[in-house]
């Protein structure tokens, strides 16, 4: 099976380290673009980092992880794993999830560019890089995994006599609950990625918010246990989410690990609730960008244009109102106005203090109650610094 995708357009390769260093790249010689890369200065360093964050999220998740590494190329890990733990993994990798264009390669060297490699040379071994739908990658992951989970289960069988000397586990308990824990997993997988692909954010909502309260029934007994549950199905969402947004250019690698501290904070059922209602409707988000992007964004300035009086007003308040995770909301606010958040917010205080400086009779304390502020103090250095004047100062100017 191996040698056969070996032959095919996707690079696969066997580490049995599960530290990420060169042994975790494919075991024959890596494409030209790669190589020049791990041979500029700082190159190497890069793809070992990159390679290594993702390989840190495969060993907390177990889970088959397709990710963009830092040069905008697809690669890929596939666990092996015995006993519930990660002994070796299968590496997919250095291909492109899109047919390689100028404007393609234009986006990914902007991420290199930097590293001081000669551009000629890049653009034509970007150019001889393979496209490779992720649809066909996903397969191809999600069967070597399945595959190995399937193998697994029939070790259980035989494993089972050793357990039982080792411990006090009555047999047949511990194998139907490998059993069930395995065919658990899977059919929420496949019956919420099946949604992903057809189903409204209704529809998708209301089997998630359904799943979350049957899943959370046994969160404080076993938090742990129903942690890596749900952890498991999030993984494999996001995994597939790359078949919805490969126009959107989000790095879903980071909102891996964004999503894992999360979920491993939660310490109450009522906080775990609140995460993954956040965690949804990011990725329903996610999946209808763009279509989707600038209706959120304006959502989100309408919220903080009705709002911004409000002290406590900030990134959180704003996602929350919104019911998406505060990391996803600074993303997309970030690359739709090229500020974030508290920028805006701030930039919304200080035009309409300078309004009711120029147009009202109220005081300095006032108008920074007004506008958001209870210490005067720190109102006047913001105005300040934005204005380059004081309040007072700025106020007699104006109505000279």
């Amino acid at each position: 099976m191996f040698e056969r995708l070996n032959k095919s357009d996707i690079n696969l390769g066997v580490s049995c380290e599960v530290c990420p260093s060169w042994s975790l790249y494919p075991l024959h010689s890596p494409t030209p673009f790669c190589d020049l890369i791990k041979h500029s200065k700082g190159g190497l360093e890069r793809c070992i980092a990159s390679d290594r964050r993702a390989n840190q999220i495969v060993r907390e998740t177990k889970r088959p992880l397709i990710y963009e590494c830092h040069a905008g190329l697809i690669d890929g890990i596939i666990p092996v794993i015995l006993d519930d733990e990660v002994i070796a993994q299968f590496c997919l990798g250095q291909f492109l999830s899109e047919p390689p264009t100028e404007e393609n390669f234009q986006r990914i060297w902007e991420k290199i560019k930097d590293l001081g490699l000669p551009y000629e040379e890049m653009r034509e071994a970007y150019l001889k890089l393979t496209f490779v739908p992720m649809r066909y990658v996903e397969a191809i992951a999600e069967g070597i995994f399945e595959a190995h989970r399937e193998l697994l289960s029939s070790l259980s069988h035989f494993l089972s006599p050793i357990k039982r000397k080792l411990s006090d586990v009555d047999e047949k308990l511990w194998i139907v609950q490998q059993e069930r824990l395995l065919r658990h997993i899977s059919e929420q997988e496949r019956e919420l990625i099946s949604l992903f692909y057809w189903a409204s954010g209704e529809s998708i909502r209301n089997y998630w918010s359904k799943w979350v309260e049957k899943e959370l029934q046994s969160f404080d007994k076993f938090p742990w246990e129903t942690k890596s549950r749900i952890w498991g199905v999030i993984t494999s969402l996001l995994s597939h989410l790359r078949v919805f947004q490969a126009s959107s250019r989000i790095n879903l690698l980071e909102f891996y690990s964004h999503y894992a501290a999360m979920v491993k904070r939660c310490e109450r059922s009522e906080e775990m609730r609140e995460t993954l209602s956040w965690i949804m409707n990011d990725l329903l988000a996610i999946r209808g960008e763009p279509k989707y992007r600038a209706s959120i964004v304006e959502r989100a300035k309408d919220y903080i244009h009705k709002n911004y009086g409000e002290e406590k007003l900030g990134l959180q308040e704003v996602a929350r109102a919104l019911r998406l995770s505060p990391y996803y909301l600074a993303h997309l606010f970030k690359s739709s106005e090229g500020k974030s958040v508290g920028e805006y917010i701030k930039e919304i205080r200080i035009a309409r203090a300078k309004e009711l400086l120029e147009t009202s009779e109220l005081s300095i304390i006032d108008i920074a109650l007004e506008v958001g502020y209870s210490d005067p103090g720190y109102f006047s250095r913001l105005f300040r610094k934005a204005t380059g004047y004081s309040p007072a100062r700025y106020r007699r100017l104006r109505k000279i």
